[in-house]
């Protein structure tokens, strides 16, 4: 990674903000494809979904609308990762009575990017890791600018976690 001008740019010179943006897309496409859903990218984001995931269960078709934010800071208590989270996701994330579930979902990186992907013949490894959580029903906040959430650590966004969500939503669970 080297430095242009103030930013840090990796590799042929994209920015680290956007290298990790682009990283958690990744993340949640690969992971989403593993389980078996579709997944669109809804243009323009003013809503804060950024991706809508969608499968063939029977007999509902579920959709699962998720906010996806990434962060090298993984920190907070054994039990969930305390993310700041802008006011405005906050608020659209606690919306209820939404046709479907709204979730926000917290990509965490390694601080150096060479860590982020390792390729070889045998194997493809993204990391670290992601964590989901609904804010469905949550209080409004006085909070100006952001909210500090927790994300359980025991939310673990993989594949198997992803089959039961939307099984779960197949099913009229998940808020």
């Amino acid at each position: 990674m080297s430095d242009i001008g103030t930013k840090r740019y990796i590799g042929l010179g994209l920015s680290h903000a956007a290298a990790q943006e682009q990283f958690s897309k990744a993340f949640i496409l690969a992971t989403a494809s593993m389980a078996g859903c579709s997944v669109a990218e809804p243009k323009p984001d003013d809503d804060s979904i950024d991706w809508t995931l969608s499968c063939r269960l029977a007999p509902r078709r579920p959709k699962l609308d998720l906010q996806v934010k990434s962060t090298i800071d993984g920190t907070g208590t054994e039990a969930a990762i305390h993310y700041p989270l802008k006011r405005k996701n906050y608020d659209e994330l606690a919306l209820c009575s939404l046709l479907a579930p709204r979730l926000l979902v917290v990509v965490i990186v390694p601080p150096e990017p060479l860590e982020w992907v390792t390729t070889s013949p045998e194997a493809l490894v993204l990391r670290h890791c992601a964590y989901w959580v609904s804010l469905r029903g949550l209080p409004p906040t006085d909070n100006e600018s952001s909210v500090t959430v927790q994300v359980p650590r025991a939310n673990l966004f993989d594949v198997a976690g992803l089959i039961g969500l939307m099984r779960t939503i197949n099913e009229g669970g998940v808020s």
